[in-house]
């Protein structure tokens, strides 16, 4: 491999592990924001992410442009190939998980105080400790290469949508049926996309996954199933 080629991947890789980065500690910033009473830290903590939220944008358009110059320039072979078209996927994931991250914020802030929102607090944090585990092994799964947590990830992803649909808006459907004060349209609505916005995050983890399978295995199973060996 020439030493240009050899750069231009490392700069990519090199790229992409700062974006990942990033995009976890986002996740981590949201649960300490759910669980955070006090306004002047809420604003702190929703600043940050904010902040990481710009620099998550623009590594998605430097990872764009070192895609695009790499593949024209170096013409890498196959395997290469692989890896930079799995970066180039997460890379689109990792940006909207970003975004249902700083959707989720919004819709805090703007429920954090009501009842309905106290009343599945709990649930809704639980659900998000589940999404942000399975966004940690996809990337993981990159990272280390390591299949098992790809697959992990794909099979966990119909688990965390039977606990939001179940567990989640069964509780709140219930609430709102028993107790008449509860019925205030516009916190269910938040609170109904609040499941949607983590059922969303669940769902970028799994395509970063099979974006891992891809590179490690070299097999596209984004409308077949659990990749060559599990």
């Amino acid at each position: 491999m020439s030493e240009k080629k050899e750069l231009a991947l490392n700069e990519i890789q090199a790229s992409f592990n700062e974006m990942a980065n990033m995009v976890l500690h986002q996740l981590t910033l949201l649960e300490k924001l759910m669980n955070t009473a006090d306004e002047k830290s809420f604003n702190e903590i929703a600043a940050e992410i904010d902040t990481a939220e710009n620099r998550i944008d623009n590594l998605e358009v430097v990872i764009s442009e070192q895609f695009t110059n790499t593949i024209v320039l170096y013409q890498p072979v196959a395997s290469d190939v692989r890896r930079l078209v799995a970066i180039y996927r997460m890379t689109i994931n990792i940006e909207r998980i970003g975004d249902r991250i700083v959707n989720l914020c919004r819709i805090i802030r703007t429920i954090r105080n009501s009842n309905e929102y106290a009343s599945v607090s709990m649930l809704i944090s639980n659900m998000l400790t589940s999404g942000t585990i399975m966004v940690e092994k996809s990337l993981l799964s990159f990272i280390n290469s390591d299949p098992d947590y790809a697959i992990w990830t794909i099979k966990n992803d119909s688990v965390v949508d039977e606990m939001n649909h179940k567990l989640l808006l069964g509780h709140i459907r219930k609430e709102v049926l028993d107790d008449k004060t509860r019925l205030m349209l516009m916190s269910y609505i938040e609170l109904k996309d609040m499941i949607s916005n983590i059922e969303r995050i669940a769902d970028h983890a799994t395509n970063i996954a099979e974006a891992s399978i891809y590179s490690l295995q070299g097999t596209d199973i984004r409308h077949t199933g659990i990749g060559k060996e599990e």
